[in-house]
């Protein structure tokens, strides 16, 4: 037994598995299990897997049916046998020390939960140059939840809640209320985790550096596809972020403000991605989603109450508060042409939201 499970969800990554590897064996902390659990690939992953973990001793391979992240990271949960447990998508990139601090964090603490800074790592090769943006927060350790309450939003609003790979679990917690991702989900299933644990933790301990790197974007191509229940899956992400600040006694100005101004984001993103079903979807019928959207009695309501934080979002959402299709259209068009052909000022633009 290790005191620290890693779980590693794997889908067709031949091209990074053999560098993810080499990350775990740089690590200064060495009592460890990474537990890859391969999601059913069709392009050799697994066969490389078993090959490379074979005489490692730290090294497990899991081989299941293809289910999406949520599934594999399920099934790394029911492998791991740490008193911690981590996760790492296989692309992203470790700091040697990661895991020593995180794991040194939770023993000076005795922490539910660990959280580092990260950088967002976008790796442009088409001329543009690589943009690397930095989250973090104070660090602090926050015991009970009269001493969480004060940065509650703000932890969100930093964006440090909002991923698993930038935190350290402690297993007990998970185990003895049978937490589990929620199957079938994209995009949010890291935040529907984070805040089924948060409502069963009593501490928190946060880092301030920047200790993992998470890759989005490679070679200059965007890993935005289109997808055609984006604001179904938005708008429930909208609800249920409701549910979890009443459930904590904490539905008031503050957090409404927060889920409005996310959500309202959100759609922003959702409008975008339209764009990305090119041909598939003609003017026409991108002007009817849109005007769908942007009329929505939620929508409405939330972009009413939302406090941008930037010109550029004050921009992106003027023709959203104001209903206008056209505006819109032309708008979130030219946005979607500068995510393809600069993905790299794209972010840089998006992080000043």
């Amino acid at each position: 037994m290790s005191r620290l499970s890693i779980v590693i969800p794997v889908y067709n990554a031949k091209p990074y598995l053999k560098k993810c590897m080499e990350y775990l064996h740089s690590q200064t902390y060495q009592d460890w299990e990474a537990i890859f659990v391969d999601d059913g690939s069709t392009d050799g992953s697994g066969a490389i897997l078993d090959k490379l973990t074979a005489d490692e001793r730290r090294f497990h391979v899991v081989h299941q049916q293809n289910g999406g992240t949520a599934r594999a990271r399920n099934g790394g949960l029911e492998r791991a046998s740490g008193e911690y447990v981590t996760f790492m998508d296989c692309d992203d990139e470790l700091n040697p020390t990661m895991y020593e601090k995180l794991v040194r964090l939770m023993d000076d603490t005795g922490a539910d939960m660990g959280i580092c800074g990260y950088y967002f790592k976008i790796e442009d090769a088409g001329g543009h140059g690589t943009y690397l943006e930095e989250k973090s927060y104070p660090s602090c350790f926050l015991k009970g939840w009269e001493q969480i309450r004060p940065h509650y939003i703000d932890l969100w609003d930093k964006d440090m809640l909002s991923n698993v790979w930038n935190k350290i679990y402690r297993m007990d917690v998970i185990t003895s209320k049978n937490l589990h991702y929620r199957d079938g989900h994209v995009y949010t299933e890291d935040r529907v985790f984070n805040r089924q644990f948060l409502e069963n933790c009593q501490s928190i301990a946060v880092t301030q550096e920047c200790l993992y790197y998470y890759v989005r974007e490679r070679a200059g191509s965007t890993s935005e596809k289109y997808r055609e229940d984006a604001f179904t899956i938005r708008h429930k992400e909208y609800q249920e972020f409701q549910t979890h600040f009443k459930a904590l006694h904490m539905w008031d100005e503050v957090s409404r403000e927060y889920v409005c101004r996310e959500f309202t984001e959100r759609i922003a993103g959702c409008i975008e991605n339209i764009f990305h079903a090119g041909r598939k979807l003609g003017g026409k019928e991108k002007r009817r989603r849109i005007r769908k959207m942007i009329t929505h009695p939620d929508v409405i309501k939330a972009v009413s109450r939302a406090k941008c934080r930037s010109r550029k979002m004050r921009l992106l959402v003027f023709p959203i508060r104001h209903q206008s299709v056209c505006l819109t259209y032309m708008i979130y068009g030219a946005v979607y042409l500068i995510r393809r052909n600069n993905p790299a000022l794209f972010h840089k633009l998006k992080g000043r939201r």
